[in-house]
């Protein structure tokens, strides 16, 4: 995971709209045209992208290429790791527990660690709730994470936890840096910490967990924490910031960092965000994209929060090497968007695309009021 969130607070004027508002299939054609030309800009080989509107699926394509190599094309079947939206899964993986009344949200996480603790300092750390984890607001350090090539054994959770995480970030430690519940500290490393203690509460593997509760009844049949050969198998590669392929991370922080899924299993979530489902309610979804005061308006539990041009949308963002990714929903229209690249330049795709959709957004809007 880089070490920074992928960045879309950004200015998006309206001004200069045309009157008349574009239709869904103008709409649609002008992603058409616009989507190849950003992605040959940025040596972005290929994304896939979809598109909701009040409840119905209005765009949904794979563009451009998942295998330059042997010119494989992108289709919304293509799976791509997703970065930091890993982190959005999590919380609702935590969530399904504080549901069945095995974990309380406003506990201290170390009531449910005995294999690793937090690190002993000048901060009290049963003020390191499980709620502060989900929110980054617990003061923990490191922001976030990187990878490993397919030849390197990954560290165990315990060692990663403490420090062991390659030449990268060698000997950066998870501990608390700030005082606890009292400002937003992004931080990969508590979703660490949320990932071990999954597995101790739930007494199984942080992974088999997320499939047996999370995405197996959501029917996320394409979605996993473990790079399995099926997964693989169905995968885009990711490319560098000259357009060359480059191997694909393995994560030790996998609740952070390391989940991959497909255009097709996403929108399935999206819709379980929208309904709710048998694995959290709307009632439950809805407390969690509600955004911490402290936070200043910006993260709930899970959740990502930013306002364009008068939207309002919950979700996250990804950013790994290699790959860029956002889920942003407005869940007052049921609508959102999702984004999919296989580049390391795939931010400037996504934001320039970002722009696109909240302007056709803003422009139904402004014809809808006169």
């Amino acid at each position: 995971m880089k070490n920074y969130i992928l960045c879309f607070c950004l200015i998006l004027s309206v001004s200069g709209i045309a009157q008349n508002t574009d239709s869904v299939s103008e709409f649609a054609e002008s992603l058409d045209r616009e989507l190849p030309k950003r992605l040959a800009e940025k040596n972005v080989p290929g994304m896939a992208i979809a598109v909701m509107h009040k409840g119905k699926i209005i765009y949904k394509r794979g563009i451009g290429l998942a295998n330059v190599s042997i010119r494989e094309r992108v289709t919304p079947e293509t799976g791509f790791n997703i970065g930091s939206i890993s982190k959005l899964f999590t919380a609702w993986g935590v969530m399904k527990l504080v549901q069945q009344g095995k974990i309380v949200l406003d506990a201290p996480v170390e009531n449910y660690l005995s294999r690793w603790k937090l690190p002993a300092g000048k901060f009290d750390s049963k003020k390191v709730t499980v709620a502060s984890l989900l929110s980054h607001t617990g003061g923990i350090s490191v922001h976030g994470y990187p990878g490993f090539p397919p030849e390197m054994e990954l560290p165990s959770l315990e060692e990663s936890l403490n420090g062991v995480n390659g030449p990268v970030r060698a000997n950066e430690k998870v501990e608390i840096i700030l005082e606890p519940q009292t400002k937003l500290k992004y931080s990969g490393g508590g979703y660490t910490i949320l990932q071990l203690m999954i597995e101790e509460v739930s007494g199984m593997p942080f992974s088999t967990y997320m499939k047996r509760e999370v995405f197996r009844p959501l029917k996320m049949r394409n979605t996993s924490f473990v790079l399995s050969k099926g997964i693989l198998k169905k995968s885009s590669l990711p490319y560098d910031e000259k357009g060359e392929e480059i191997y694909l991370e393995r994560f030790t922080a996998q609740a952070a960092a390391g989940l991959h899924t497909n255009l097709e299993d996403l929108l399935t979530f999206v819709k379980a965000n929208f309904h709710g489902s048998e694995v959290l309610s709307r009632k439950v979804i809805d407390k969690m994209r509600e955004p911490l005061p402290i936070t200043k308006g910006f993260y709930g539990l899970g959740y990502l929060h930013y306002s364009f041009g008068g939207i309002d949308l919950h979700g996250h963002t990804g950013s790994n090497t290699g790959w860029e990714s956002a889920l942003l929903l407005d869940f007052k229209t049921s609508s959102g968007i999702i984004m999919l690249s296989n580049g390391s330049e795939g931010e400037d795709v996504l934001k320039g695309t970002l722009r696109q959709w909240v302007k056709w957004r803003s422009a139904l809007k402004t014809e809808k009021t006169k």
